[in-house]
């Protein structure tokens, strides 16, 4: 995330196994200082797109933690497909209402889609912070030889899953806002609904590219 970054620390280089079969993951752990800790601002500002750029999962990132955990990836274009759905219901729906029924229809279309962003990404970071006291937890019984290791790998392992799981879907509803936010937007102005170009997008993917293919 922009300011707001998956901590999944404790994944050694190399060191993640798959198992397609039983959905789990093996993995060593060895310790990643960082002195970066992000403060919720969710928990304090009014939802809106401004904050959801703040907080919002960097896609780069998105892209190499599904690849490393054998998840489901995002849609590529979620946010186009959002922007086009949003755009035609409007068109449908909102355009033929009066002035003041348009206001207030635009507004209960991106307002709920924005709330849901901004607590995905708030239920992202928080599984976040404690898979990563998790990693600490199992850190300490690993230097200290004690019996309970097993256990606490276990937890740690699932608590990673999860956080993975969750920074995926923080970057869903971001998409999704973003694309009702862009058909909104155009509405409000009076603007003529079009696609967005592919073009802008083609230094994103070549760059989320290589990051996912390690070149």
């Amino acid at each position: 995330m922009d300011g707001a970054g998956i901590c999944l620390a404790g994944i050694a280089a190399g060191s993640i196994g798959r198992n397609s079969e039983a959905k789990t993951v093996a993995m060593t752990f060895m310790p990643v200082p960082s002195v970066v800790v992000r403060f919720p601002v969710e928990l304090r500002a009014e939802p809106s797109m401004d904050l959801i750029h703040e907080i919002e999962p960097d896609a780069r990132e998105v892209l190499l933690v599904a690849e490393c955990f054998g998840l489901e990836p995002p849609l590529l274009d979620l946010c186009d497909q959002v922007d086009a759905e949003t755009a035609r219901f409007i068109a449908e729906q909102v355009l033929p209402l009066s002035r003041a029924e348009q206001r207030r229809a635009l507004v209960e279309l991106l307002h709920p889609v924005v709330v849901a962003a901004v607590a995905a990404c708030g239920r992202a970071d928080g599984m976040s912070k404690r898979s990563a006291a998790a990693a600490g937890d199992l850190l300490h019984a690993q230097a200290s030889g004690g019996y309970w290791v097993a256990a606490l790998e276990e937890r740690s392992n699932a608590r990673m899953m999860d956080a993975a799981a969750l920074l995926i879907v923080a970057h869903c509803r971001c998409q999704e806002a973003h694309g009702v936010s862009r058909a909104v937007g155009m509405a409000r102005r009076g603007e003529a609904w079009e696609p967005y170009r592919a073009s802008e997008a083609s230094v994103w993917l070549a760059r989320a590219g290589r990051v996912v293919g390690g070149t």
